[in-house]
């Protein structure tokens, strides 16, 4: 998962924004209680400081990106939140959850201060989320001039002014340059989803533009993006197979381990019970894992609660 967040404005090219206050002091505390800590004698309190923190920076990770009442970029600006490992459907590991696709639910934007909806909004479309190839973004985005305007419309570089301008050929569309985005209006309610099938293998980043000029507003609502196999990214999948086959080693071990024990109980040294301890722990080790990676794949949340347990249980 990554978290890094990009801003553009036309103008020079766009540099990192920094995170909002709040933000940067929750970050500082965190590493701030990590090094009081480390300072200690305890080696145990440094061991679960460090599991605390790591969890906090591991919460949002995962095929499933919420928006909770956040606020929009400024005006003509974009920022990218967030990236989705996708394999296209001929190259999946697995294909038995049909097409790759990415999905907005329930997607909405709201006024941030008095919550009415004016006249201006409800005809605004400068507010958009988009998902492109990583790889492709410098190629697809002129950090000087990524809004349309009317010119762009009229050369068929665009459709609709004050929208994400793309690099591509006249008259081509936002799907034919690989670029998947949905337009969030103001409304009282949720729009309707829009569902897109994903066609190419890549890292896609996640961004969150506005070339308009209302900024007083906040965006709420689900990013889903499925693979062909389930919700697992694509850097994370091959860790489930690779552990459900070592748990089935392990319980071959296991089994051919208790046979020889109670076989030759009577004659059995520590080190015979020691070794039949280690065989347990890493059976557990990888069943936790498995079930773990599983349950992220058919859920597309990373549950803290099994991530915890698979990490008290790692040998």
């Amino acid at each position: 998962c990554t978290g890094r967040r990009r801003e553009g404005r036309p103008g020079p090219r766009p540099e990192p924004r920094a995170p909002p206050a709040g933000h940067r002091k929750a970050f500082g505390a965190d590493l701030a209680v990590f090094a009081m800590t480390a300072s200690g004698t305890s080696m145990r309190k440094v061991w679960l400081a460090f599991m605390v923190w790591m969890l906090r920076q591991q919460a949002a990770c995962g095929q499933i990106y919420a928006f909770e009442q956040e606020p929009v970029p400024q005006n003509r600006t974009l920022h990218t939140l967030y990236a989705f490992y996708v394999y296209s459907y001929e190259e999946a590991p697995e294909k038995k959850a049909g097409q790759p696709f990415i999905e907005f639910r329930a997607m909405q934007a709201t006024p941030a201060s008095n919550g009415r909806i004016t006249a201006e909004m409800e005809g605004y479309e400068g507010i958009q989320l988009s998902i492109m190839r990583n790889r492709d973004f410098w190629t697809l985005i002129d950090p000087h001039r990524f809004c349309s305007a009317a010119s762009d419309v009229q050369g068929g570089l665009a459709e609709k002014k004050n929208q994400l301008l793309v690099q591509k050929a006249a008259g081509k569309s936002y799907r034919d340059a690989g670029v998947y985005a949905h337009t969030v209006h103001f409304a009282d309610m949720p729009q309707k989803d829009a569902r897109e099938s994903i066609d190419a293998t890549g890292v896609y980043i996640l961004v969150f533009s506005n070339c308009g000029h209302i900024t007083d507003a906040t965006v709420s609502g689900t990013i889903v993006v499925k693979n062909a196999y389930g919700f697992l990214p694509g850097n994370e999948y091959h860790k489930m197979p690779f552990y459900g086959w070592l748990l089935v080693v392990y319980v071959l071990l296991a089994i051919t381990w208790l046979c020889l024990s109670l076989r030759w109980w009577k004659e059995l040294f520590m080190i015979q019970n020691c070794i039949a301890a280690v065989i347990f722990l890493g059976l557990l080790e990888c069943f936790l894992w498995f079930v773990f990676f599983s349950d992220w794949n058919d859920n597309g949340l990373r549950r803290k609660f099994l991530f915890v347990l698979s990490i008290l249980a790692t040998v």
